[in-house]
């Protein structure tokens, strides 16, 4: 034990190690970093404009609010585009969080620049000139004790004894350098605060539900009811719009959950079964080439070729579908609840039966080439270079539309097919329509030649069956005892979004009325096995032992492990299939009973007035403490983190305590597997510090100096990536309600370890005992760093300007997302929806454990400012790039989803203190360590100056904070009466957009006038190009802000917004169904739809089709937002929907047998091998987003 303590003291303080480095070595370190950052620059250079989706996806492949204009083509000409994008602009595409990562970078800019020029000048001369480099070097004077040499001659260290009155020099820089960083900390908070308000408060932010929705919390159980909490919450300004009481959905969660990972586990089983017949069938025609003479090779080829044919074929056309729950998956389902009316499509177009499939086309890069994906993310496909082209359309899996065309006899050939008495019609559902079943693909669509091959018991069961043309593929009856829950034949969002009808209800829960072990109905034809359905056609290429198996989780037990030669071994698709049947069964049947599970402790309870939620923040909500609290204001629905909804004050309290001291121990504790992993580095020394590792010196130089070079780094990677892991997981353990606020807790956590890790561990202990032994005495502390800053100043000028060019170019070539795609991809991708996913998904930022890598670099530039100035050259270069790296990612690249409204903004403010505290703390020391030629303590004067500093600083924050500090998450009422009249105004302009009439106004008299108006300008529409309607369509965005700011107030001025009436609505939706209204998002529609009907596909037709993602709140009417809220507040369990088996369809026809054959066994599993075909290379390919894909998930409340 005592060797490895001494191993483990032995690898601690590697900054002292850097102490005296020569200005050769430190050169030779910088001219790595250059090379290293020319190499990854110029790899961007090269691969820019070729691979769109990496390098410019928010280009396309997000809605068009938050798109960014393509950068011009050119090695150079981009970076002009990153310095002209205004902050509006930038905020309203990336949000707050972004914008203010950004505003502190530019902050440390702003501190360290000014800084230079003066500290620079000053302390350089006072340091070098004269100092003890001079006399004190080659051992001539005191033998040696002041051997200055390298970069320290430029430090505090260098200055004669005989000249310590320079440190009034010393210290009226620190003074000034503090004053003026705490200047620039009040100018930031202020700027931050006017900025957030400003925001929060704009008629956009406003119309989301998160702007006027509270979640109250530790509800006493007197006050959990909706009466209650209406009577308690109604005394604020405007009353009460809606209140959702939170229920326990648990163990409906947990079979969520469970569902959705069987789910994926049966796709990648069928879709791996498929693959594996396609490959036998090959394998059985490359030897009957062989054995008829032919060339085995050149055969394989023309099949493969065929193959790719109709696989593109397949892709582009319609498939087969079975289990389809219709539920609403689009906006207007949810909201209009309209019947789609079927029209014929004409030979060689496509129906979009998703609004998120343009988003495929745009997708479509990832096959032969990632810069294909740079298509309009809408349906325009936008023009790239091809250089990688030839790589990555297969991987990637995307079909382009216009990449085939479909000839029109064989549409024509089909329909007559359809027709004949010999192949009767199959009706099989459409995802997108909720009344009416549709044709399988080929009776009103072009279809492919050769059709795969159908079971031949379809045919027979048709002929057979009693069930009409006009049933649906579930309704055909099964053996077994049929489920009372039916689908419903329309929509309905308000009941839990469930396929159950009224009828299922048969048993009446009462409140919290769940027992364990309750029965549901059979889920699954149980005598399928033994039923006469025909061999499926699988058999005929491959054997069943061929098929993917599984283990089950040992014991039975849902949450124990299944490990490799334990537990049961199955069949995966006969076991999901079974489960998913019983589980889709199970959580629809529980979603239509709400009310059988018990109520939480907290509701979410949505306010009309934006400043009456503030307020209800604020207030005292009840007389016992910390009962109703905390009340948080503005967050997003999909943010909350359920499982912390019914946790006590007391419970919250427990675990917060328990986690903060879990991270205490591993902020300390981390220090010694860290340690570990450097020892790894010093094989030698551990072979002589320890006998039993002497075999190390048998095996040879160069594996030893490969495990020394590469394993540490790698044992240190995987360390430092598991740490986020660790800390989120524990803010989440804490009971933090949303997943914004675990990110602000983890800011904290992540910032202390980096803190200790980065900084005093490196710098102080030159062993991990001088620490603890340290920390206790408080009075030690500023000679503990006084003794060990100054000479680790060598070791952050390396580390830093490391950081600064390997980093952010490896962060701008963005290295991982290569590996990603051109590695990872095609080795994990298998199934069409991971394709799909890995195409769509835009890397998302975690702020919590981004902030805190700067706000560490930047406290330590502050505070070796004073001791080792020449750090601020480092400090501007780090951050100027920085700065520059992530304004081009985040214009470019990265997606935000959730916003905290840049709250960790003025956390980061605060913790940069921490600098400032340990500079003074630091220099404290140090002026008690000067000593004069007689050995007397030289700079008493200036160490009491920087204690009164020291306490001033501490005043001044607490002062900042007690000022801004309600500022920085809650509105003030004055803001409310600006904040009404731009709601004003901006409700004028937008229905003006929308053609309603003005409050003012008759309706009675307008709306003719209105109708009458817009079927004009419709007529109008009609006559023009597509590209005039396209230009027209972009250019009302364009003038609508400078509409509405510049419009004159009309009608009476009203003296309060107190006095509106909490339920106001415009007479317009009083006496005019919803159907009428002629919203924004109707336009856009009946434009995309005439445009459409003008002929195939354009490839400029990205901003027009983007019109089916509905995704601005401020399109829609108040009456459809007030829907949607309805919807966002419910749980996610009770909100889940049906998956869907999404396979890939093949010429041989195991995909639609699989299909067939899923569709007897049960009417609740939802199977569909639509727009999806596997091609002569076994690779799944696909042409639209899945049918279970729901664009309202797309939409920020």
């Amino acid at each position: 034990m005592t060797d490895l303590g001494s191993a483990l003291e032995h690898a601690g303080g590697s900054g002292k190690n850097k102490e005296g480095i020569s200005i050769g070595t430190f050169l030779a370190s910088l001219a790595t970093a250059i090379i290293v950052f020319a190499v990854e620059f110029l790899c961007f250079l090269l691969l820019k404009g070729k691979l769109t989706r990496i390098y410019q996806p928010r280009t396309y492949l997000v809605s068009d609010r938050e798109r960014t204009q393509p950068s011009p083509p050119g090695l150079f000409r981009w970076i002009a585009p990153v310095f002209r994008t205004s902050s509006t602009e930038f905020i309203q595409k990336c949000g707050l969080d972004a914008y203010f990562f950004l505003r502190y970078l530019r902050m440390l800019l702003k501190i360290f620049v000014p800084l230079g020029c003066l500290l620079l000048p000053v302390l350089l001369p006072l340091n070098k000139v004269g100092g003890k480099d001079t006399s004190y070097k080659n051992n001539t004077i005191s033998d040696g004790q002041w051997n200055v040499t390298g970069l320290d001659q430029l430090a505090w260290g260098n200055v004669r004894p005989e000249n310590t009155s320079r440190y009034w020099g010393h210290l009226i820089m620190a003074v000034i350098a503090i004053f003026y960083v705490c200047g620039v900390f009040f100018d930031e908070l202020r700027g931050y605060i006017r900025l957030r308000q400003a925001y929060l408060t704009s008629p956009q932010h406003r119309l989301r539900a998160s702007a006027t929705t509270v979640l109250v919390t530790a509800i006493p159980e007197s006050w959990l009811s909706v009466d209650a909490l209406e009577t308690l919450y109604d005394v604020f300004p405007g009353g009460i719009r809606n209140i959702w009481i939170n229920r326990n959905f648990d163990d409906l969660n947990e079979k969520v959950k469970q569902r959705d990972e069987l789910a994926l586990k049966l796709e990648a089983a069928e879709t791996d079964l498929i693959i594996k017949c396609k490959k036998a069938q090959l394998k059985q025609a490359r030897a009957a080439a062989k054995k008829t003479g032919k060339n085995p090779n050149a055969v394989e080829t023309q099949e493969k070729k065929d193959a790719d044919r109709m696989a593109s074929e397949m892709a582009l056309d319609g498939g087969v579908s079975s289990g389809n729950p219709h539920q609403a998956r689009t906006l207007d389902q949810i909201l209009h609840r309209t019947k789609s009316k079927k029209k014929p499509v004409e030979p060689g177009h496509r129906k979009r039966l998703n609004p998120f499939d343009p988003a495929m086309e745009a997708a479509g890069a990832v096959g032969q080439g990632v810069g294909k994906l740079g298509k309009s993310m809408m349906g325009g496909i936008r023009k790239v270079e091809h250089g990688l082209d030839g790589t990555l359309t297969r991987s990637g899996g995307y079909v382009p539309e216009d990449g085939i065309s479909i000839p029109e006899h064989h549409a024509e050939h089909e329909e007559i097919n359809e027709a004949s008495p010999d192949e009767p019609r199959v009706w099989l559902e459409d995802p997108r329509d909720n009344t009416e079943p549709i044709v399988e693909a080929g009776a009103s669509e072009a279809r492919p030649v050769s059709r795969p091959k159908r079971p031949f018991w379809k045919s027979q069961l048709s002929k057979d069956s009693k069930t009409s043309h006009n049933s649906e593929p579930d309704e055909l009856p099964l053996t077994a005892p049929e489920s009372p829950v039916e689908p419903e034949e329309a929509f309905d969002s308000e009941s839990s979004n469930s396929p159950v009808k009224e009828k299922s209800k048969s048993v009446n829960f009462k409140e919290g009325d769940r027992v364990k072990g309750e029965e549901y109905p059979i889920a699954y034809n149980e005598g399928f096995e033994n039923e006469e359905f025909g061999e499926p056609l699988w058999q005929k290429y491959i054997k069943p032992k061929d098929r993917d198996t599984m283990r089950l989780p040992i014991f039975g037990i849902s949450w124990m492990p299944s490990l490799w030669l334990i537990g049961k071994k199955v069949d995966t698709i006969d076991y999901c299939r079974k489960e998913l049947a019983r589980l889709n069964l199970e959580i629809e049947i529980d979603q239509q009973h709400p009310e059988k599970f018990p109520l939480m402790n907290s509701a979410f309870i949505q306010f009309n007035h934006q400043v009456a939620a503030h307020m209800a923040c604020q207030a005292v909500s009840h007389h016992v403490p910390k009962q109703m609290a905390p009340r948080i204001v503005e967050i997003s629905p999909d943010d909350v983190i359920w499982d912390n909804m019914s946790i006590k004050w007391w419970e919250r309290y427990l675990r917060t305590f328990g986690i903060i001291a879990v991270v205490c121990g591993m902020v300390i504790g981390w220090a010694f597997p860290v340690a570990f992993t450097g020892l790894l580095s010093q094989l030698s020394y551990l072979e002589a510090a320890f006998t039993w590792l002497s075999w190390l010196s048998k095996l040879p130089a160069w594996f030893l100096s490969a495990i020394q070079g590469v394993l540490p780094a790698i044992c240190l990677a995987i360390l430092m990536a598991l740490l986020p892991l660790i800390l989120r997981f524990l803010s989440r353990t804490q009971g933090l309600s949303t997943g914004m606020a675990v990110e602000l807790a983890v800011q904290n956590y992540y910032f202390a370890f980096l803190f200790v890790q980065l900084f005093l561990v490196v710098t102080i202990s030159s062993s991990f005992s001088t620490i603890i032994s340290n920390v206790t005495d408080v009075t030690s502390w500023p000679e503990l760093l006084a003794q060990n800053i100054p000479s680790s100043s060598n070791y952050f000028f390396s580390y830093m300007i490391l950081q600064a060019m390997s980093v952010s170019a490896g962060a701008l070539v963005q290295i991982v997302n290569l590996v990603s795609w051109f590695i990872l991809a095609p080795i994990l991708d298998k199934t069409a929806r991971k394709k799909w996913g890995r195409t769509t998904n835009l890397n998302q930022m975690q702020w919590g454990t981004f902030f805190p890598v700067y706000t560490t670099l930047a406290s330590i530039g502050l505070i070796y400012c004073v001791i080792a100035p020449l750090i601020l050259i480092f400090n501007v270069i780090t951050f100027g790039l920085f700065w520059f790296v992530y304004r081009y990612n985040t214009l470019y690249v990265t997606k935000f989803r959730f916003d905290t409204g840049g709250l960790l903004f003025p956390r980061a403010i605060n913790q940069l203190f921490t600098g400032l505290y340990v500079m003074e703390l630091s220099l404290i020391g140090l002026f008690f360590l000067v000593r004069d030629t007689q050995g007397e303590v030289a700079c008493e004067g200036q160490a009491i100056i920087m204690i009164i500093v020291l306490f001033l600083t501490a005043g001044y924050q607490f002062l900042l904070n007690d000022a801004f500090g309600p500022l920085f998450r809650y509105l003030p009422i004055t803001l409310e009466d600006d904040a009404v009249r731009r709601d004003e105004e901006f409700a004028r302009a937008q229905r003006a957009r929308l053609g309603l009439p003005n409050e003012e106004e008759d309706p009675a008299e307008t709306i003719e006038h209105q109708l009458a108006e817009h079927e004009h300008q419709q007529h109008e529409v009609d006559r023009m190009s597509r590209d005039i309607e396209m230009k027209t369509l972009e250019s009302s965005s364009d003038r609508q802000s400078h509409h509405h700011m510049q419009r004159p107030h009309l009608g009476p001025h009203r003296t309060s917004w107190a006095d509106r009436s909490p339920n106001r609505r415009s007479p317009y939706y009083k006496t005019h169904s919803d159907t009428q209204v002629p919203s924004v998002q109707r336009l856009r529609d009946k434009i995309a739809q005439d445009a459409e009907a003008q002929g195939p596909p354009s490839r400029n037709l990205g901003p027009t089709l983007f019109a089916g993602i509905h995704d601005e709140l401020e399109d829609l009417t108040p009456d459809e937002r007030d829907q949607l809220t309805q919807r966002a507040f419910q749980h996610d369990a009770l909100r889940a929907k049906r998956p869907v088996i999404w396979i890939p369809r093949d010429d041989l026809g195991i995909s639609d047998d699989e299909v067939y054959r899923t569709q007897r066994f049960s009417k609740h599993i939802w199977v569909s091998n639509e727009y999806q075909a596997l091609d002569g290379k076994c690779h799944t390919i696909f042409s639209r987003s899945p049918p279970d894909f729901s664009e309202v998930d797309l939409i920020q409340l």
